[in-house]
């Protein structure tokens, strides 16, 4: 287990059970996080093969437990749920200088129903996933 720019080796073993029993890390998140080579808390990285050139960080394995413990109730506190809880990008295509962040999908209808244009959740979730405009806005999720 690395961190992100592979410079920090915080913790190794030959079995993925070592890593779910020690560290609390559900297996079929570990083997994601593995086979996909993407990072776990946006912070670790699980790699098969060593980095030769890493630092061993020095941690007993109850420190490295409280660690990611601590960065597991950051990141889940930060992460959104859901595509409704993603903050929403509006352009307005007659104005490209006219933009509004809005913090979540709800928000984005409340929007436009305050503008007297109807909207609905469903609606503007395929629209942003297809890249459509929708009543002379550009939406997309940032």
């Amino acid at each position: 287990m690395y961190n992100r720019d592979k410079t920090l080796l915080y913790y190794y073993s030959m079995q993925q059970i070592d890593f779910i029993r020690n560290f609390n890390i559900h297996h079929t998140t570990f083997t994601k996080h593995l086979n996909k080579a993407t990072y776990y808390l946006g912070k670790y990285l699980f790699l098969r093969e060593p980095v030769l050139t890493a630092i061993v960080k020095n941690m007993s394995d109850l420190d490295l437990a409280i660690m990611l413990l601590k960065d597991r109730i950051k990141f889940n506190k930060n992460k959104p749920l859901n595509s409704l809880t993603k903050p929403v990008l509006l352009t307005d295509l007659n104005n490209s200088n006219n933009t509004e962040l809005l913090p979540s999908l709800g928000k984005c209808v409340e929007f436009f129903k305050n503008k007297g244009l109807p909207a609905n959740q469903k609606t503007l979730v395929k629209r942003i996933n297809y890249g459509e405009a929708y009543n002379g806005y550009m939406r997309k999720f940032v």
